[in-house]
């Protein structure tokens, strides 16, 4: 095993599964019986999300749980493929998903075993949680479908996070049985000790693939921008982290690989003409390279 870390978003099952992010919000809105009334538009998912649960409380009489319930229950659609069954197969330790499901975790066993990163257990946030097996633990960063309270969907939950977030980097009592501390004071003392998927951050070469980063995703972009900064402080940070993307989609997301390189970020582009599956493919491979 290797001191590498893959990230994967939502992109790695769109392989071989018909059922997209767009058809979950549409069954959603449809679910709290809010169609024709709400429009997903323009509109930054953690807002809509909002926008929809305060519509199913108020005047439909459904709770936030139910709602994620829901949810959780839509992503059990999604199933293995060979790209959850690459990933499985990777002489990696760490594995970090911002996906709800557990179809990395049933490519490498058949009954996964969840735990909460064996510390703190965190019903709401996602600092610590993972699930462990054959020696390889997968970090649900956004929550897990098993923790229905954990799945991070809305604005509000997206800033509580960040502000765990800061306090576990900047140092802090993020409960009362934990302590984080600072960043510089775990560099000093060589004190990293990976409790969370945040420290991976500033120790392992992170290679990320099927997410794309969209400007929502405000504590991911808070992290790089950390980093980025300490980097300028001349603190010895010596991993690198790549961003995996079509070539295809360049100009359309050009403005987010600028971003990305000024927070030391490194593109790496695959030209592969709408084949999502030999995109994968080869963005492991090059992983491993």
């Amino acid at each position: 095993m290797d001191k590498r870390v893959i990230l994967v978003g939502n992109g790695i099952n769109r392989i071989n599964n018909s059922y997209s992010w767009n058809d979950l919000i549409d069954n959603l809105i449809s679910f709290i019986g809010a169609e024709g009334q709400i429009s997903k538009d323009n509109k930054p998912f953690p807002l809509l999300y909002e926008e929809i649960v305060i519509e199913a409380m108020k005047n439909r009489g459904i709770a936030e749980n139910d709602v994620k319930r829901f949810i959780a229950k839509e992503t059990a659609k999604l199933h293995q493929n060979s790209i959850h069954k690459e990933l499985s197969q990777l002489e990696v330790n760490n594995i970090l998903t911002a996906n709800y499901d557990f179809t990395i975790e049933y490519a490498i066993k058949e009954k996964p075993r969840t735990i909460d990163g064996g510390l703190i257990k965190q019903s709401l946030y996602s600092l610590f949680r993972h699930t462990e097996n054959n020696g390889k633990k997968v970090w649900h960063i956004h929550g897990d479908a098993q923790v229905t309270s954990s799945i991070m969907l809305g604005y509000e939950q997206y800033s509580g996070y960040l502000q765990k977030m800061r306090e576990f980097v900047l140092g802090g009592s993020l409960y009362k049985s934990y302590k984080a501390l600072p960043i510089k004071e775990k560099f000093n003392k060589n004190a990293f000790k990976h409790d969370s998927w945040i420290d991976f951050f500033f120790t392992h070469d992170i290679h990320i693939m099927g997410l794309t980063l969209d400007f929502v995703e405000m504590h991911l972009w808070w992290l790089l921008t950390y980093r980025a900064r300490r980097m300028q402080q001349k603190f010895p940070i010596q991993n690198r982290i790549f961003f995996y993307y079509n070539t295809e989609s360049h100009e359309s997301i050009k403005h987010r690989l600028d971003l990305l390189k000024s927070c030391e970020v490194v593109p790496f582009g695959i030209r592969t003409n709408g084949d999502y599956e030999s995109f994968y493919k080869k963005a492991i491979k090059k992983s491993s390279s």
